[in-house]
């Protein structure tokens, strides 16, 4: 191959590097541009917002009940033979036609319905105020699923950087041991030493390198996009009260399943009026126009009929769906009761929580700090010839644990205090700048 085809090959190599690196390069975001993408495209709670359109739609329904129904029915019926009748006035049998046409057009007005059509629509009323309430506790679980995503990315960033210096620093001390093993002040075990740790570092980078694409890949599938997102540090601002009882206090105003058990309870409730009204009559107005004969909208005749319907026995089905209404009152307080305390528990578990990741963040700090200078002072002493190589090595193993361990401390708190505000049913107002259009 000749210099200039080389050259031609090298520059095309370089310029299709470069544009599979701008195809998948990552796009920044920050927290809150995140959660606008999220509440806007992400599944979950675009199928929380169907449940809502269907429910209204159910109270349209109910309301329709006192609408009129009109039907039409026409049949056609070929006969093998006429019917035989007698004709009086020439005092014989004759022979009907052998094909008949009947065509009904038929409208039934509901007049009363016993009171069940305004229960069936308040019942209707109660289950849209649920698809709400499952909606504000989906777009909240939702929220807390992003941040965690969000959080994700960034520590995988962060591990990212932490190998890429570990490497640089286990290079630099390959660097130095080849330099003293040349001048004769090192042995060969301490530079076979060295690039055991070498290759050790570059398969932890290639691993952080990994988590990170997955961490990715996890946090578009929760904003449903395909894109490659590079997330900032977000600027944490919280009015965070950490008292037991203030919180639980707020939690309690907050939670949603609370308020959907409110709901069912009242929905049960006139569930059991419901069955009361088994005895009550239904009254409809009917009325028909039917054209029957041998040809098509032949004879012509109409009707209309005032309609009672009274219950008289339901085989004593009422009277076992008022047991079961009860027994759903009584599951309906268990689960309140069972709710409050679940609450209580997982509201102080997240204080105590976040005050244990904030000492563990502070104790990670010094420990950052004593790794730091006893990797410079291994340094040193393997340079002046006073430590082993196996010193330096451990000191790197240390500076490295310290810096991955304070990387995690750091963002458990964070994680922790955003778990105590979803805890307690705020997460919407953090983000309601950015939510409050979406729903």
């Amino acid at each position: 191959m000749s210099k200039n085809k080389k050259v031609i090959t090298i520059v095309l190599a370089a310029v299709l590097l470069l544009s599979s690196s701008a195809a998948v390069a990552a796009e920044d975001i920050n927290l809150k541009e995140a959660v606008k993408i999220m509440a806007a495209e992400n599944r979950t709670l675009e199928n929380a917002r169907k449940d809502i359109e269907n429910a209204e739609k159910d109270i349209e329904l109910a309301v329709r009940s006192y609408f009129p129904s009109l039907d039409l029915q026409t049949s056609y019926t070929k006969l093998d033979e006429g019917q035989q009748s007698f004709d009086f006035e020439t005092l014989s049998t004759v022979e009907g036609p052998d094909e008949n046409y009947s065509t009904s057009l038929s409208l039934t007005q509901p007049i009363w319905l016993g009171g069940r059509a305004s229960m069936q629509k308040e019942i209707a009323s109660y289950s849209l105020e649920i698809a709400r309430a499952r909606y504000e506790q989906s777009l909240e679980d939702q929220i807390f699923s992003l941040i965690q995503a969000y959080y994700g990315v960034l520590q995988a960033q962060g591990m990212v950087e932490i190998r890429t210096e570990a490497l640089d620093i286990v290079n630099e001390h390959l660097r130095i041991v080849k330099n003293n093993l040349d001048a004769g002040i090192a042995i060969r075990r301490d530079l076979l030493q060295s690039q055991i740790e070498q290759r050790n570092a570059e398969e932890e980078l290639t691993a952080a390198r990994n988590d990170l694409q997955i961490a990715r890949r996890r946090l578009a599938q929760i904003l449903t996009t395909d894109k490659s997102y590079n997330p900032s540090q977000p600027e944490i601002s919280f009015d965070l009260n950490l008292e037991q009882q203030q919180l639980f206090q707020t939690a309690v105003r907050n939670e949603p399943q609370l308020m959907i058990l409110e709901l069912n309870k009242e929905i049960v409730k006139l569930n059991q009026k419901l069955e009361g009204q088994y005895y009550r009559p239904s009254v409809s107005l009917n009325g028909s126009y039917d054209w029957q004969g041998p040809e098509f909208m032949d004879q012509k005749s109409w009707s209309m009929t005032m309609g009672v319907s009274v219950p008289l026995y339901d085989g004593g089905k009422g009277g076992i769906n008022a047991e079961k209404q009860e027994n759903e009152l009584e599951k309906i307080a268990n689960n309140r009761q069972d709710l409050l305390e679940n609450l209580d528990i997982e509201v102080e578990n997240s204080i105590l929580t976040v005050k244990e990741t904030e000492e563990a963040m502070e104790l990670e700090q010094l420990s950052l700090k004593n790794a730091a200078e006893n990797l410079e002072i291994a340094n040193k002493s393997y340079e002046a010839g006073v430590a082993s190589n196996t010193d330096v090595i451990d000191a790197q193993s240390t500076y490295n644990q310290a810096q991955t361990s304070l990387l995690q401390a750091e963002y458990n708190y964070e994680i922790e205090l955003f778990r105590t505000i979803y805890k307690s049913g705020r997460l919407k107002e953090y983000f309601k700048d950015v939510v409050e259009n979406e729903k």
